[in-house]
């Protein structure tokens, strides 16, 4: 029976011990970590300052909010180093939109599109700005700003900040923001890659408006939880997909 199952040495013994309980520190460590992980840590949100071109809609009170990030400028005659920020009919709390969202981007400036800027939404922007950066409101929006790459327009009726229309204009591909009906019914019938209804939730329209042969598929904002997500990559051009915003009430202001 020794050829079969030789005994082993002392020495041998304790060489299988060391080895099993070593075997045993190291699973029973790695379990401990992932449950640590896994129930206790919270990682910090990482922040995006390098980007491509993105535009996230969500739904927000009576209508719709997006905010803008604009692409890189890789441009050494200007100064513009980074992707501006634009906040188009804002909530009332970006730093509520930011807990339930994976848009936490970090830049020198912000630009805010809408009828007003309360207290709130004002600290709220300074609070997430560089320190040498700037907050503004309905403008500049010339290449000092938005840099070469992206051309920008905002356009007023009858003198209200509400009704207003707002193009952003990348690689060839034009996103049109309406802020009320009477906007909708006054702006030129110009074909754009991407028409966002602000004050409608259900409505977002792709690949354009006004035109008969224009492909109006849409994506669902009716829902508190629904959001989309516009983006461009040189590898697959423009793009838009529905995501969900977990816990998120259009009216937050936590």
């Amino acid at each position: 029976m020794g050829l079969l199952f030789p005994n082993l040495s002392e020495e041998n013994s304790k060489k299988v011990y060391v080895k099993h309980m070593l075997r045993v520190v190291i699973v029973l460590s790695v379990t401990a970590l992932l449950t640590w992980y896994g129930k206790v840590y919270k990682p910090k949100p990482m922040l995006t300052t390098v980007n491509e071109f993105a535009v996230w809609i969500f739904p927000h009170q009576n209508g719709l909010s997006a905010l803008a990030v604009l692409p890189n400028d890789n441009i050494d005659s200007n100064a513009v180093k980074t992707g501006l920020r634009i906040w188009i009919s804002p909530p009332d709390s970006l730093l509520a939109f930011e807990r339930h969202s994976a848009a936490r981007y970090r830049g020198q400036n912000i630009l805010a599109i809408g009828d007003s800027l309360s207290e709130q939404l004002r600290e709220d922007m300074l609070s997430i700005i560089d320190s040498t950066g700037s907050l503004f409101w309905l403008g500049p929006l010339g290449k000092e700003l938005v840099g070469e790459d992206v051309s920008a327009e905002l356009k007023l009726f009858d003198g209200s900040l509400q009704d207003y229309v707002f193009d952003l204009t990348y690689e060839g591909n034009r996103l049109r923001f309406f802020g009320s009906q009477l906007a909708l019914d006054s702006a030129a019938k110009e074909p754009a890659s991407v028409s966002v209804i602000m004050f409608k939730k259900e409505l977002f329209i792709w690949n354009g408006y006004g035109e008969e042969s224009a492909d109006f598929s849409s994506i669902d904002l009716d829902s508190p939880e629904a959001m989309a997500l516009v983006s461009y990559s040189k590898a697959t051009g423009l793009s838009a997909k529905r995501m969900r915003l977990r816990e998120w009430e259009p009216s937050d202001k936590r």
